[in-house]
């Protein structure tokens, strides 16, 4: 939710270097929970699929707005 939206927003923006500051914070707020394997791969997986959802869709949007 949030996630893609800060990202999809950042892309749109130009700010390219804040899409790091997004995927560090994800990864700091579940630093603990990362130690289980199954739920740490379950977050990869999601954080890769919502990043680039949101790619996607910011460059599908600025190629046709020009």
């Amino acid at each position: 939710g949030l996630e893609r939206v800060l990202l999809y927003w950042f892309i749109m923006a130009g700010q390219l270097s804040a899409i790091g500051f997004v995927l560090a914070a994800k990864a700091f707020t579940r630093f603990k929970a990362l130690d289980d394997r199954p739920f740490a791969e379950y977050v990869l997986i999601g954080t890769l699929l919502s990043a680039c959802l949101a790619l996607t869709a910011a460059g599908l949007i600025r190629s046709v707005l020009g």
